[in-house]
């Protein structure tokens, strides 16, 4: 295991509730596990041929390369990277040392998502017009005071090759994810999920897109959007609407109707429609 955060290495911030689930402390779940402040010495270990990346986002794509050309496979957390750019160097490094690569995409694993998928493919809202994707808002904060970084984290290494800044409490851990530098807020966070599933559904890369957003201006403050309104044409005429407001999920709408999915929950009538009219075998062929 490796990690910039001392507390992380001595297992102190493990959360509590890892030992209520399993019945193990994080004490003997990581006995025997070597752990390091800096990944790279984890890549020398020849032991090791998988690596699990579940770094920021902004260390993605450095990490995972690394990790091609140490000759490990990697299982990297979505977005795979922070710039398109970042994604066309990954795909050289794949090319030439022929790693494998996964992306934590889980919700392709979620019945609930699966079963509308296969449901929009065979053909259960007639044709597929229009999809809506609600992710809910991005956090509103700053200016936030610099200090000192805590002596059990090494803020140089957090960076990386983000922009060298002061230390600032709300940059690191979770909310790294309400900073351009290190993330894409919502969008490249929960959006990663649910735009992976509306892309599956239609099966198609979009030809215009057509973007509005809310730019706050705080000095030192999280700097994503307070508001967001993207629109994805597609070459099939279907559009897809992703917002920062509504019930978060995706809505499918087609000409016959209507699939709701998130994490909690698959409805429509369509899918009331299952218990009388189950799809047939020849439909569950996404995976």
């Amino acid at each position: 295991m490796a990690d910039v955060d001392g507390s992380v290495r001595d297992l102190s911030a493990i959360d509590p509730s890892v030992e209520k689930q399993t019945g193990l402390s994080p004490e003997s779940i990581y006995e025997g596990v070597d752990r390091y402040e800096d990944y790279r010495r984890l890549l020398d270990d020849r032991r090791i041929h998988v690596i699990l990346i579940g770094a920021p986002d902004h260390w993605h794509a450095g990490m995972l390369i690394d990790a091609l050309k140490a000759g490990k496979d990697v299982y990297v957390e979505k977005p795979i990277t922070l710039t398109i750019d970042e994604g066309k160097q990954i795909r050289k490094v794949i090319k030439t040392t022929g790693g494998i690569v996964q992306v934590g995409s889980w919700q392709r694993s979620d019945h609930r998502f699966r079963t509308a998928v296969e449901m929009v493919h065979a053909g259960r809202i007639g044709q597929l017009r229009r999809i809506e994707v609600a992710l809910g808002s991005n956090a509103v904060g700053g200016p936030f005071a610099t200090t000192t970084a805590p002596n059990n984290l090494n803020w140089d290494r957090w960076l990386g090759q983000a922009p060298l800044v002061p230390y600032t409490k709300e940059r690191c851990h979770y909310t790294f994810r309400w900073w351009f530098d290190y993330a894409g807020g919502k969008m490249t966070d929960h959006g990663a999920h649910h735009l992976d599933i509306a892309q599956w559904a239609i099966g198609t890369d979009p030809i215009e897109v057509i973007p509005e957003a809310t730019i706050p201006q705080v000095n030192n403050g999280y700097n994503v959007p307070t508001a967001f309104r993207v629109l994805f044409r597609y070459p099939n005429d279907v559009e897809m609407l992703v917002t920062d407001t509504g019930r978060n999920g995706i809505l499918f709408e087609g000409s016959e109707g209507r699939i709701f999915v998130n994490r909690g929950s698959l409805s429509g009538v369509p899918v009331d429609d299952l218990v009388e009219l189950p799809l047939h075998r020849e439909a569950f062929g996404l995976y």
